[in-house]
């Protein structure tokens, strides 16, 4: 199910990035002073990685490593695991973070880094798009008998299975009757 809300109406447009060549020691003081968990790496527009705290933990912090003496193209992921285009859809990008268990989607065009998507900017446009899979259950023909719309706790019972959309609720098998 599509939301309607695309990258482009809710990412961030102004984005915080490092370079490949800068130290990882100057790209952690970079996510410190902008209080962010990830910046994408740029090769002048270009993405080209994506360096978390993360990364820096596993890379640098465990392995005892000074970060003032390695290069953020030592560290940081490439190629991602996901990027996003600004037309996406916010179901489509929620559902690439969760299948790649992935907090940060940067979103390109043409290559270019044109914004960043994470899981907060998600969380925070959920109630939109719970409205519209409600809209659209209501208009549909599912949540009436034999067309299961959901599975899940029944409003009216508090029994767990499959859910029928009726009456502004999600109610059971048995009490729909």
């Amino acid at each position: 199910m599509k939301s309607g809300i695309r990258a482009i109406d809710f990412m961030n447009h102004k984005v915080v990035t490092v370079t490949p060549d800068m130290t990882v020691r100057e790209a952690a003081k970079l996510m410190n002073v902008h209080r962010v968990g990830g910046v994408p790496v740029c090769e002048g527009k270009e993405l080209v990685g994506l360096l978390t705290e993360r990364d820096i933990m596993m890379r640098v912090t465990v392995l005892n490593k000074l970060p003032s003496s390695l290069k953020v193209e030592q560290v940081m992921q490439s190629p991602l695991k996901a990027t996003g285009e600004k037309f996406e859809d916010l179901s489509s990008l929620a559902r690439k973070m969760s299948e790649h268990g992935i907090s940060k989607i940067p979103i390109v065009d043409d290559g270019k880094l044109i914004g960043i998507v994470t899981n907060k900017d998600v969380v925070a446009h959920a109630p939109d798009l719970l409205d519209t899979f409600i809209e659209r259950l209501a208009a549909s023909d599912k949540g009436m008998a034999g067309h299961p719309a959901a599975f899940g706790q029944c409003e009216t019972c508090g029994s767990h299975g499959h859910l029928h959309f009726k009456m502004d609720q999600f109610i059971c098998d048995d009490c729909i009757n």
